[in-house]
């Protein structure tokens, strides 16, 4: 992620910033704790970077606010992007008002074809025309109560407006927009409402929905702008639970013809609700996933079988460690189901995603805009990004929401620090790229064959490369070749033993497009010999203790998995039925206000190659502060112990498994004995907050390499010619395995050296 030198030099002090976002935390929490319970919205405001207050970029040129021309500054369009050109940026000091924040972003066509921005303010929504992209002007400003949190959307020529601060519905008329004017009509209050977190539009029912509202549990919200578009009219509600935003539909064909259907995401789950009757909202079906943490916004594909979700906090609680968006299989709207996940590869946090003539377009807080191809829709290639934000991490900053529907093409970006963005994106059609067979242990100096499908619409395949890195080396590549439909077939050369391999494809197509598979990092071993093995069945010696916390301790046992309590394991991690877990009890059982000790037995690390491994489980709330440490002593528990890891992300409900190598202690300052202890500190930091720990699979083990036949070249099991064909092609391909001598070089001497193996047979 590069740096934009305009939001550096308005930038504080760590330091300051710090201690200001710990005072407005402590000051502040216990109130807006009450406020946001659902919206966890108190998250966002500690720890905002400042305002970006550097020139726009108007024409191709760079504009002060007082309209005069500035000077570029350093790196002044971000150059973590491809395939999209920045046209125009209107930072929030060009907009009237005084707001020092952005949030949404929505786009509105008049009858004309003229086209418009609208940008959520900290203080109202700003109108901008962008019927020529490079030269935005902006129309007006409609004030608004002031608060980080409005969402606006349109039906017809009115905009529709809302935000947490109050105000009702704010009614807004669009219809002389192309004369240079913007109307509020009134600020409707009704029915006891007042405050909204989104709102949400259905053009083709006339049909707004208010969701996150102070009225009806928080939930879905119907009102009616069919009557009167100026006096939008509260006309029902589903009150179920609360829903965070949604996306509501009308069926004119198949078997949901004439239903009005509310895709919602709903906190830890997605709730399809039919709304066609607005005096019987009811719920049709509903879902969940493996880790949720709050299931925030989403939106469906253009078939509407499948619903594309983000989660907002799983990136900055830990459940994953880089942006992740997840896939709903919605074609039966009785029976949603989970069928996987995405990522963008960056570390930033997901917020709105939107879904647009093949494509998904998403903002994505400090990543900004991402752009994903959903020819494979169950495995979106990204095509397009630009990051809008001086900086990569979890944080609350950057892009607020994208807008991709304006019919010219135009894609805008609404961002929290420094406003509206307009661009031109190329969204290039990429290969959908996935390597099938990944092989994670490979055989000495033996050649592995990999397997991979690549599909791509609208253009043909043109290449296809395995590469390939053996412990962190240089990148080998090789072209994979087609076997059968879209299956491609390449070999990882054979590495030494004891070596680690990571391998991955490219792909590209005839029409420029490319894309990266996932890659698979394989270890070079023969075998494991386990040594010590733990399953928890039985004590073997651990000795637990109490390190202050009130709640919490080890125990042994089979995981009780209370319906209640949504953080303990469902069972154990090696499904022998047993295991270690703080506080094994139903209720509210997390360590609390202290820290609980599990110390193992003696076990001996002498040997070569030896290694410790673990099952571990780990929920919590706040990875910032609270952890699970792991120590090492190897004088049989006395004198020193020496940290060696400390996990500090969560898990979610999921287990998790790390060696401890001997190259790993020796790093670390312990020299790997006959009499080494291990120790596992689970700690719950103030403030409080939720500490589950677990652990199981406990091995000491030794990676083996013993001989193989290296002049079994095929690996057939047997010698002949095809072993000389299969070295020669080694030889030629300049392949390690190649290498027979051991020279550091291939030349006639291995060709020699092969022989020589030939001739003394295998064992």
């Amino acid at each position: 992620m590069r740096t934009h030198s305009g939001f550096l030099a308005s930038a504080a002090k760590p330091g300051i910033l710090l201690a200001a976002a710990t005072a407005f935390a402590v000051g502040v929490f216990p109130i807006i704790q009450d406020a946001f319970a659902h919206d966890e919205d108190w998250r966002k405001l500690v720890g905002r970077d400042p305002m970006y207050t550097g020139p726009a970029f108007i024409n191709g040129e760079y504009i002060n606010a007082d309209g005069t021309k500035a000077a570029p500054p350093a790196n002044g369009n971000f150059t973590d992007n491809a395939n999209v050109t920045l046209l125009a940026h209107l930072p929030l000091n060009q907009f009237s008002g005084g707001s020092s924040s952005g949030n949404d972003c929505w786009g509105y066509v008049s009858p004309s074809g003229r086209e418009y921005a609208i940008m959520g303010l900290q203080r109202g929504y700003g109108f901008v025309e962008i019927t020529d992209p490079s030269n935005p002007v902006i129309v007006g400003v409609i004030p608004g109560p002031s608060s980080s949190w409005h969402d606006i959307k349109v039906i017809g020529t009115h905009a529709y407006g809302v935000s947490e601060a109050g105000s009702g519905i704010q009614v807004i008329d669009l219809s002389n927009l192309d004369s240079g004017s913007v109307t509020l009509v009134q600020n409707k209050v009704q029915s006891g409402h007042s405050s909204t977190h989104n709102i949400v539009a259905n053009p083709d029912s006339g049909y707004l929905y208010l969701v996150g509202a102070n009225i009806s549990n928080g939930g879905l919200v119907a009102v009616d702008t069919n009557a009167d578009p100026t006096n939008p009219t509260i006309v029902g509600s589903w009150n179920t639970r609360y829903c965070h935003d949604a996306q509501v539909v009308s069926f004119t064909s198949g078997p949901y013809a004439g239903r009005e259907i509310a895709y919602c995401c709903n906190e830890d789950r997605i709730d399809i609700v039919d709304v066609t009757n607005k005096s019987n909202m009811f719920t049709v079906g509903s879902t969940s996933y493996s880790g949720a943490s709050y299931t925030h916004q989403g939106w469906l594909s253009e078939d509407r079988t499948l619903f594309y979700s983000n989660d907002e906090l799983d990136e900055q609680g830990g459940v994953v460690n880089v942006t992740t968006t997840r896939i709903f299989d919605v074609s039966d709207i009785t029976n949603p189901t989970y069928v996987g996940s995405f990522t963008s590869g960056e570390t930033s946090i997901d917020h709105n995603n939107y879904v647009h003539n093949g494509y998904l377009y998403q903002a994505n807080y400090t990543s900004g805009l991402q752009v994903f191809d959903l020819c494979n829709p169950t495995s979106p290639v990204r095509v397009a990004n630009y990051d809008t934000h001086s900086s990569s991490s979890f944080s609350f900053n950057g892009a607020w929401s994208v807008y991709p529907f304006f019919p010219s093409g135009t894609v805008i970006i609404s961002d929290i620090n420094s406003g509206l963005y307009i661009f031109d994106v190329n969204e290039a059609s990429a290969p959908a790229t996935t390597l099938v067979t990944t092989p994670t242990q490979l055989s000495p100096n033996t050649p592995e064959s990999v397997t991979a499908d690549v599909e791509s619409c609208g253009s043909a395949v043109d290449t296809v490369t395995l590469n390939v890195s053996i412990d962190g080396g240089a990148t080998m590549q090789s072209p994979m070749t087609l076997v059968s439909g879209n299956t491609y077939e390449g070999s990882i050369p054979g590495a030494p033993c004891y070596s680690e391999v990571t391998y991955w494809i490219e792909a590209t197509n005839l029409a420029g497009g490319s894309s990266t598979s996932a890659s698979t990092t394989a270890s070079v071993f023969t075998g494991i010999n386990v040594a010590f093995s733990d399953n928890f069945q039985t004590n073997t010696g651990w000795a637990e203790a109490n390190l202050g916390a009130t709640t919490g301790d080890w125990e042994r046992g089979v995981p009780v998995n209370d319906p209640g309590w949504a953080y303990d394991p469902e069972s154990d991690s090696d499904g022998s039925g047993s295991c270690y877990l703080t506080d094994n009890q139903a209720g509210n059982t997390d360590v609390d206000d202290g820290s609980v000790q599990l110390t193992s037995p003696t076990m001996d690390m002498s040997g070569a190659n030896v290694e410790f491994a673990y099952d571990y489980f780990l929920n919590m709330t706040d990875s910032s502060t609270d952890r699970l440490r792991v120590e090492a002593n190897n004088n049989n528990g006395s004198g020193a112990w020496t940290v060696i890891v400390d996990h500090d992300s969560s898990g979610g409900l999921n287990w998790r498994t790390h060696v401890i190598t001997a190259d790993d202690l020796t790093a670390a300052g312990v020299t790997p004995t006959s009499t080494m202890r291990f120790r596992f500190t689970a700690n719950d930091s103030n403030p409080q907050s939720i500490v589950e720990a677990g652990l199981d699979a406990v091995k000491v083990q030794s990676v083996l390499c013993e001989s193989a036949c290296y002049a079994d070249c095929d690996g057939s099991g047997s010698l002949n010619v095809f072993d000389y064909i299969c070295f020669g092609n080694a030889y030629a391909a300049n392949d390690p395995y190649a290498d027979c001598d051991n020279s550091g070089g291939l030349n006639v001497f291995d060709y020699i050296c092969f022989g020589n193996e030939y001739a003394a047979g295998c064992p």
